[in-house]
Protein backbone atom coordinates (compact mmCIF):
# COMPACT_ATOMS: atom_id res chain seq x y z
CA UNK A 1 0.00 0.00 0.00
CA UNK A 2 1.31 3.07 -1.10
CA UNK A 3 1.61 5.71 2.18
CA UNK A 4 0.76 9.30 0.71
CA UNK A 5 1.77 11.10 3.14
CA UNK A 6 5.26 11.65 2.59
CA UNK A 7 4.45 12.82 -0.73
CA UNK A 8 1.92 15.17 0.87
CA UNK A 9 4.96 16.72 3.09
CA UNK A 10 7.29 16.58 -0.49
CA UNK A 11 5.24 18.41 -2.47
CA UNK A 12 4.51 21.08 0.68
CA UNK A 13 8.45 21.51 0.84
CA UNK A 14 8.69 22.00 -3.03
CA UNK A 15 5.72 24.72 -3.06
CA UNK A 16 6.75 26.43 -0.18
CA UNK A 17 11.13 26.08 -1.42
CA UNK A 18 10.11 27.41 -4.97
CA UNK A 19 7.04 30.08 -4.08
CA UNK A 20 4.59 28.84 -5.81
CA UNK A 21 2.68 31.69 -5.37
CA UNK A 22 1.76 34.35 -7.73
CA UNK A 23 3.66 34.62 -10.12
CA UNK A 24 6.36 37.67 -10.69
CA UNK A 25 4.78 40.67 -12.60
CA UNK A 26 6.99 43.38 -14.56
CA UNK A 27 4.11 45.56 -14.69
CA UNK A 28 2.44 47.16 -17.30
CA UNK A 29 3.07 50.70 -16.96
CA UNK A 30 6.52 51.90 -16.36
CA UNK A 31 7.73 51.26 -12.81
CA UNK A 32 10.02 54.50 -12.34
CA UNK A 33 7.31 56.46 -11.30
CA UNK A 34 6.78 58.21 -14.53
CA UNK A 35 2.71 57.69 -14.68
CA UNK A 36 -0.23 57.47 -12.28
CA UNK A 37 -3.16 56.39 -12.40
CA UNK A 38 -6.00 59.13 -13.23
CA UNK A 39 -9.26 57.37 -13.73
CA UNK A 40 -10.28 53.96 -12.76
CA UNK A 41 -13.47 53.00 -14.74
CA UNK A 42 -15.26 49.54 -13.43
CA UNK A 43 -17.56 47.68 -15.70
CA UNK A 44 -19.54 44.34 -14.08
CA UNK A 45 -20.49 41.77 -16.54
CA UNK A 46 -21.87 39.02 -13.74
CA UNK A 47 -25.19 39.69 -13.49
CA UNK A 48 -25.28 37.18 -10.04
CA UNK A 49 -22.86 39.52 -8.54
CA UNK A 50 -23.35 41.86 -5.73
CA UNK A 51 -24.49 45.13 -7.29
CA UNK A 52 -21.94 46.78 -4.83
CA UNK A 53 -19.11 44.78 -5.69
CA UNK A 54 -18.39 47.12 -8.56
CA UNK A 55 -18.65 50.04 -6.35
CA UNK A 56 -16.26 48.34 -3.89
CA UNK A 57 -13.54 47.54 -6.35
CA UNK A 58 -13.30 51.35 -8.16
CA UNK A 59 -13.18 52.47 -4.25
CA UNK A 60 -10.27 50.51 -3.61
CA UNK A 61 -8.61 50.72 -6.58
CA UNK A 62 -8.80 54.64 -6.09
CA UNK A 63 -7.59 54.33 -2.20
CA UNK A 64 -4.77 52.23 -3.37
CA UNK A 65 -3.42 53.84 -6.35
CA UNK A 66 -3.06 57.12 -4.01
CA UNK A 67 0.32 55.27 -2.80
CA UNK A 68 1.71 55.08 -6.06
CA UNK A 69 1.56 59.14 -6.35
CA UNK A 70 -0.07 61.43 -8.48
CA UNK A 71 3.16 62.48 -10.72
CA UNK A 72 3.90 62.01 -14.38
CA UNK A 73 1.84 61.01 -17.33
CA UNK A 74 -1.50 59.75 -16.31
CA UNK A 75 -3.06 56.05 -17.12
CA UNK A 76 -6.68 54.88 -16.64
CA UNK A 77 -7.39 51.62 -15.49
CA UNK A 78 -10.00 49.89 -16.61
CA UNK A 79 -11.68 46.75 -15.14
CA UNK A 80 -13.87 44.32 -16.08
CA UNK A 81 -15.65 42.21 -13.41
CA UNK A 82 -16.25 38.73 -15.14
CA UNK A 83 -17.78 36.88 -12.11
CA UNK A 84 -18.16 37.53 -8.48
CA UNK A 85 -19.18 34.26 -6.07
CA UNK A 86 -19.29 33.92 -2.49
CA UNK A 87 -18.52 31.36 -0.92
CA UNK A 88 -21.66 29.10 0.45
CA UNK A 89 -20.57 27.21 3.24
CA UNK A 90 -22.65 24.41 3.15
CA UNK A 91 -21.29 23.55 -0.20
CA UNK A 92 -17.27 24.40 1.18
CA UNK A 93 -18.11 21.82 3.98
CA UNK A 94 -19.04 18.86 1.14
CA UNK A 95 -17.57 19.54 -1.75
CA UNK A 96 -15.33 22.67 -1.73
CA UNK A 97 -16.25 26.46 -2.04
CA UNK A 98 -14.49 30.10 -2.16
CA UNK A 99 -15.17 33.14 -2.37
CA UNK A 100 -13.36 34.37 -5.75
CA UNK A 101 -13.68 36.94 -8.04
CA UNK A 102 -12.11 37.48 -11.50
CA UNK A 103 -11.50 40.08 -14.05
CA UNK A 104 -9.58 42.29 -16.53
CA UNK A 105 -8.06 45.14 -16.79
CA UNK A 106 -6.67 47.16 -19.51
CA UNK A 107 -3.82 49.88 -18.84
CA UNK A 108 -5.03 52.91 -20.95
CA UNK A 109 -2.89 56.09 -22.23
CA UNK A 110 -5.96 58.50 -21.95
CA UNK A 111 -4.28 61.13 -24.14
CA UNK A 112 -4.96 58.69 -26.84
CA UNK A 113 -6.92 55.92 -26.20
CA UNK A 114 -4.91 53.11 -26.82
CA UNK A 115 -4.04 50.29 -24.39
CA UNK A 116 -0.33 50.04 -22.78
CA UNK A 117 -1.18 46.03 -22.20
CA UNK A 118 -4.03 44.25 -20.32
CA UNK A 119 -3.97 41.42 -17.81
CA UNK A 120 -6.33 38.74 -15.78
CA UNK A 121 -6.55 39.25 -12.48
CA UNK A 122 -7.81 36.44 -10.28
CA UNK A 123 -8.18 36.39 -6.52
CA UNK A 124 -10.31 35.23 -3.67
CA UNK A 125 -11.02 36.67 0.14
CA UNK A 126 -7.82 35.25 1.95
CA UNK A 127 -6.08 38.03 3.72
CA UNK A 128 -2.12 36.89 2.76
CA UNK A 129 -0.52 33.48 1.87
CA UNK A 130 0.42 30.62 3.73
CA UNK A 131 1.18 31.39 7.17
CA UNK A 132 2.57 29.97 10.24
CA UNK A 133 -0.82 28.49 11.28
CA UNK A 134 -1.71 27.03 8.11
CA UNK A 135 1.21 25.15 7.60
CA UNK A 136 1.23 24.12 10.98
CA UNK A 137 -2.48 22.50 10.53
CA UNK A 138 -1.18 21.25 7.18
CA UNK A 139 1.94 19.37 8.87
CA UNK A 140 -0.45 18.41 11.64
CA UNK A 141 -2.77 16.97 8.91
CA UNK A 142 -0.44 15.13 7.29
CA UNK A 143 0.76 12.92 9.90
CA UNK A 144 -2.21 12.36 11.76
CA UNK A 145 -3.35 8.78 11.08
CA UNK A 146 -6.93 9.52 12.58
CA UNK A 147 -7.54 11.98 10.19
CA UNK A 148 -8.95 14.25 13.01
CA UNK A 149 -6.66 17.12 12.15
CA UNK A 150 -8.24 17.17 8.52
CA UNK A 151 -11.40 16.92 9.23
CA UNK A 152 -11.27 20.17 11.87
CA UNK A 153 -9.06 22.33 9.37
CA UNK A 154 -12.02 21.57 6.58
CA UNK A 155 -14.36 22.46 9.04
CA UNK A 156 -12.78 25.70 10.17
CA UNK A 157 -11.81 26.73 6.36
CA UNK A 158 -15.73 26.23 5.77
CA UNK A 159 -17.43 28.32 8.06
CA UNK A 160 -14.53 31.01 7.88
CA UNK A 161 -15.22 34.17 4.71
CA UNK A 162 -18.93 33.33 5.08
CA UNK A 163 -19.52 37.12 5.82
CA UNK A 164 -20.85 38.26 2.78
CA UNK A 165 -19.89 41.91 3.12
CA UNK A 166 -16.69 40.94 4.55
CA UNK A 167 -15.72 39.03 1.80
CA UNK A 168 -16.72 41.60 -0.68
CA UNK A 169 -14.60 43.66 1.09
CA UNK A 170 -11.54 41.60 1.15
CA UNK A 171 -11.92 40.59 -2.22
CA UNK A 172 -12.00 44.42 -3.36
CA UNK A 173 -8.97 45.08 -1.86
CA UNK A 174 -6.80 41.64 -2.88
CA UNK A 175 -8.41 43.10 -6.75
CA UNK A 176 -7.16 46.18 -6.48
CA UNK A 177 -3.36 45.48 -4.85
CA UNK A 178 -3.43 42.61 -7.37
CA UNK A 179 -4.29 45.47 -10.50
CA UNK A 180 -1.94 47.65 -8.99
CA UNK A 181 0.87 45.25 -8.93
CA UNK A 182 0.46 44.11 -12.04
CA UNK A 183 0.21 47.68 -13.53
CA UNK A 184 3.68 48.89 -12.17
CA UNK A 185 5.31 45.84 -11.41
CA UNK A 186 6.44 43.80 -8.35
CA UNK A 187 9.71 46.07 -7.38
CA UNK A 188 7.25 49.04 -7.30
CA UNK A 189 4.49 47.48 -5.23
CA UNK A 190 6.97 46.35 -2.78
CA UNK A 191 8.50 49.85 -2.50
CA UNK A 192 4.84 51.65 -1.94
CA UNK A 193 3.07 48.99 0.85
CA UNK A 194 5.65 49.21 3.74
CA UNK A 195 4.38 52.84 3.54
CA UNK A 196 0.95 51.52 4.08
CA UNK A 197 1.46 49.45 7.14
Amino acid sequence: MLDIKPLALAALAWALATGAAAAPARGVAPSDGSTHVADVEVVQHDSAAPPAFADMLRAAVVREAALYGDIGRPITLRIEVDKVHLKNAAKAMLMGDDNAARGRVAVVDPSTGQPLGTFAVKVNASRGGFNGAALGMTLLGALDPTGYVDVATTAASAGSGTDRSGAQARMSANFAAETLRRTFGDARARAVHPAKR
